[in-house]
């Protein structure tokens, strides 16, 4: 049987390897350095593991580690507590089998709910960011027929990284917003690496998207972290709304995603165009 190996968590400390700067942890640099970042025997002295295991475990020759070297190295590192969280994601599920996430909500109670939340933006995701379901006024404000979208296509992140419509909706920000989105499938990829949607989406953007392939390569992490969004609405002209997410506890894995407008712009807009369908 031949070696276990883990390229994910490899390429992972790599990245961040190469992000911290020799001055900020106390080195004193005297000679140019071909590549950004710390030497790899640095690391490992820092964290106080042998040079030889860190490069196995950059190498991805090592597939896990213990938890205590896992923390010297997210200290060593000065991992985020999303990063640590993702370091450990990673050693811990090597030839882990694809999990089946079930869905046990019934379509009606989903339709009730979206109903519930009125003339509020609400989309509902399930893993991985798929669009399960959209009520009206979401579907005005991102400018898009969700339900009308070919299947392989109704992902929220296919959705932001390739279509006009997004870019337009988040003017300067679009880079932004998307670099976030990424950083999210990143962390949910590295709790379910060898889930088949997983792979299968993930291959989709990487064909579709340049910004996907740059963001991807750098290992970039990101929960989405909630709040006033500036979006550019064709008809509505300047909308601000504060982003926030309602876990589904009946159904694995899906999360409501609500827009809640600051001011009355969103609501004049969209009552505007309710009358005149």
């Amino acid at each position: 049987m031949g070696e276990r190996r883990n390229a994910e968590l490899g390429e992972f400390l790599r990245t961040r390897r190469s992000r911290l700067e020799p001055h900020k942890v106390g080195l004193s640099v005297t000679s140019r350095r071909r590549v950004p970042g710390l030497r790899r025997e640095e690391l490992a002295e820092i964290a106080g593991v042998s040079p030889d295991y860190y490069t196995r475990l950059e190498q991805g020759r090592h597939p896990t580690a213990s938890s205590g070297v896992l923390d010297a190295l997210a200290r060593a590192l000065r991992l985020s507590t999303d990063e640590r969280e993702h370091l450990y994601n990673l050693a811990q599920v090597v030839d882990a089998k694809p999990s089946q996430i079930p869905s046990t909500t019934d379509p009606s109670a989903l339709d009730h709910m979206l109903d519930v939340f009125g003339h509020t933006p609400a989309v509902l995701c399930g893993p991985f960011s798929d669009i399960l379901a959209a009520n009206d006024a979401a579907c005005f404000l991102y400018d898009t027929d969700f339900g009308g979208l070919p299947a392989a296509e109704r992902n929220s992140i296919h959705w932001i990284l390739t279509t006009p419509t997004a870019r337009a909706l988040y003017g300067e920000s679009w880079e932004e917003a998307a670099t976030e989105m990424v950083g999210k499938l990143r962390m949910e990829t590295g709790q379910r690496p060898s889930h088949p949607r997983a792979r299968a989406l993930v291959a989709q953007l990487n064909r579709e998207s340049s910004l996907f392939r740059h963001v991807w390569r750098q290992h970039e992490i990101s929960t989405c972290v909630q709040g006033v969004k500036t979006l550019h609405h064709r008809l509505g002209g300047e909308l601000r709304l504060r982003s926030e997410a309602m876990t589904v506890h009946s159904s694995q894995g899906q999360v409501f995603y609500l827009m809640l407008p600051v001011d009355a712009a969103f609501q004049v807009a969209y009552a505007s165009y309710a009358a005149g369908r």
